[in-house]
């Protein structure tokens, strides 16, 4: 049977899929509580979850989406510091790390601890008895019934829009946008019937796009909090710590551009490069 041939993976087994690669990502973090990869992974994961969400297209399924969305909001900030933490130890040297750790840690601290509040046991089980509660209520669906031409038409409409709208005129708050209209697009026809060689070229584009959406956005997340950090006391009277800071800053200014030029070239078309 070709990869063509498999049957639709159902919505409740995709969602247990998602819940289990988020529930990994979650221990994962808590062990190398640190780093801040696992809870960015985290963060996708909760992404997908919603996308599945929007495809069964009910108030209880929304409501549950807006409690993920909430999720999300509250881990973002001490994510963005994690993964920008990663950055300064993959990038400068230990002693010049030693030297911007107080600045680092002063900012850092409190969205960092309410990452660590909500990953932690308490409020992780309050969180799965919804979710979980949520999953085993759902009656059994047939994906390519659930999916349906209108619901199709909205997704390719948004995204359509947003895709003018950035070729137009390049906005970071578009291309966010953009990267959910991608993922619940990708996510509908995923789930579609019968998909046939074009259905498999549109996800396999829309997958490229939005991965290089989420690369734009890491490093985009981190451009604010660098900047903020060469601020500090700490970096502002030290200045070959500031030409440290300057420099990474540079290089994720290049690879967010690069990223940004990507999707562009994608939106285009694929072939356009």
């Amino acid at each position: 049977m070709s990869e063509d041939d498999q049957p639709v993976k159902s919505q409740q087994a995709a969602l247990r899929e998602l819940s289990d690669a988020l529930e990994q990502s979650r221990k994962t973090w808590l062990n190398e509580s640190l780093t801040g990869s696992p809870l960015w992974k985290l963060n996708y994961a909760v992404s997908d979850i919603g996308y599945v969400l929007a495809t069964l297209d009910d108030a209880e399924a929304m409501k549950q989406r807006k409690r993920w969305v909430k999720l999300q909001q509250k881990v973002g900030e001490g994510a963005a510091w994690l993964i920008t933490i990663d950055l300064l130890r993959d990038s400068l040297a230990e002693s010049r790390q030693k030297k911007m750790a107080s600045a680092v840690a002063r900012l850092s601290a409190k969205p960092v601890n309410k990452c660590h509040k909500l990953m932690a046991k308490p409020e992780w089980v309050r969180i799965r008895r919804w979710w979980f509660g949520y999953l085993e209520s759902m009656q059994p669906l047939d994906p390519t019934e659930a999916v349906t031409v209108a619901m199709t038409d909205r997704a390719e409409h948004r995204f359509l829009k947003l895709r003018n709208r950035i070729l137009k005129h390049d906005n970071d708050q578009d291309l966010l946008k953009l990267e959910g209209a991608t993922g619940e697009l990708k996510t509908i026809l995923s789930f579609s019937a019968a998909p046939d060689d074009r259905r498999h070229s549109q996800v396999s584009l829309l997958g490229d796009i939005e991965s290089n959406i989420r690369l734009w956005r890491q490093a985009h997340t981190r451009l604010p909090l660098l900047k903020l950090l060469s601020a500090t006391p700490e970096i502002d009277a030290r200045l070959s710590l500031a030409d440290d800071l300057a420099e990474i800053r540079l290089e994720q200014q290049r690879i967010a551009r690069k990223r940004r030029d990507r999707v562009r070239r994608l939106l285009i078309g694929p072939n356009s490069e």
